[in-house]
């Protein structure tokens, strides 16, 4: 039976039944007292959205990504690596306390609609956000709605007892990087970064701005460049900035491995030596880091333990026990080969 043919045999138009069933609202008490007693006589699941009026409830976990190429304009599939990681960590870390995971990659960073009308279908018990835009109103609201929510990497706090907030230490850690610049001499030093309002470019943003104030004494000079978290943006900002006349900057930050890459191909193709000319600090340590020639030197994030951080913390959201409302993990560095003494340093 369909909520069409149901709809006919109560008297009453499907909209009207798929409010009761969704507990959407806008239907008077009456009506939706004589809609359940038509659902629980016909025993009616139209679909996954009505399992839990009848029965168990599937055991699902949503995963919702803003990470997509379809918010510059193009088809839907993930571009961050960041991302990707996750996904397949939370999988794996929901899999181990038996849940099941939605993963569902919004149209764009504020397309919070689908993810409303997914848990509002019941089809999963609580979501993991990531890659939406920090101080998002529209994630706001969906948190007003009570459903259990874990946002990762967005709000520096949590906001309300049904939400809980997964971040890495991103400000210390932008703040290491730079003092480790300074460390081995650089005095001019580039930070490739990111614009978007969200929380970890805005975190490793203030991390430079702070060891700048920290350091001013022993940086003749902090360049900051957006490069959108873009290999392509990346490759094309240094080909710029390394081709003009002029000092260059001898230590080069970038806000992620994937810009500090693009970097590493500008840099060969210009014919400078990485660390002898231009030293480079990435951010995520993402697989391929370490098998790059040189090896990048990176802040170690540590994905496994953000994915089960979120997935443990939504549980017990769901379960309505107590869970942290704020976790921010720590990041290490690693060191490996592109990482030297600036030349100046060394005489």
């Amino acid at each position: 039976m369909t909520t069409e043919e149901l709809a006919k045999i109560i008297g009453v138009s499907r909209v009207t039944v798929s409010k009761v069933i969704n507990n959407a609202g806008g239907v008077s008490s009456a009506t939706e007292e004589k809609v359940r007693k038509y659902i629980d006589k016909y025993n009616f699941v139209p679909n996954s959205r009505a399992r839990s009026l009848v029965g168990k409830q599937e055991q699902i976990l949503g995963l919702f990504s803003g990470y997509s190429d379809s918010n510059s304009g193009a088809g839907s599939s993930i571009t961050s690596h960041f991302a990707t990681e996750m996904i397949n960590l939370v999988v794996s870390e929901a899999q181990k306390c038996d849940y099941k995971t939605l993963v569902y990659l919004t149209n764009k960073e504020g397309d919070i609609k689908s993810i409303e009308r997914i848990l509002s279908s019941c089809m999963v018990r609580g979501a993991i956000l990531l890659g939406y835009s920090t101080g998002s109103q529209e994630i706001k609201d969906l948190a007003e709605h009570g459903y259990p929510l874990v946002l990762v990497n967005q709000e520096r706090d949590s906001y309300r007892e049904n939400v809980a907030v997964v971040n890495m230490d991103d400000q210390a850690s932008a703040f290491f990087a730079i003092a480790k610049m300074v460390q081995n001499g650089h005095r001019n030093i580039l930070y490739l970064g990111c614009d978007r309002p969200r929380l970890p470019a805005l975190h490793r943003h203030e991390g430079v701005a702070s060891a700048l104030v920290k350091f001013r004494s022993q940086i003749d000079r902090l360049t900051e460049i957006d490069c959108d978290f873009s290999e392509e943006k990346a490759y094309a900002a240094i080909m710029r900035a390394y081709s003009q006349e002029g000092e260059k900057p001898t230590g080069i930050f970038a806000a992620n491995d994937i810009m500090a890459i693009g970097a590493m191909n500008a840099l060969k193709e210009l014919g400078l030596r990485i660390p002898e000319d231009v030293s480079i600090i990435g951010f995520d340590d993402i697989s391929i880091s370490r098998y790059l020639s040189p090896k990048l030197t990176t802040m170690r994030c540590d994905f496994r333990s953000i994915a089960s951080s979120c997935v443990r913390s939504l549980i017990s959201l769901i379960d309505g026990l107590d869970a942290p409302r704020r976790t921010e993990l720590p990041v290490e560095f690693i060191e490996r080969e592109t990482l030297g003494p600036a030349r100046s340093h060394l005489l």
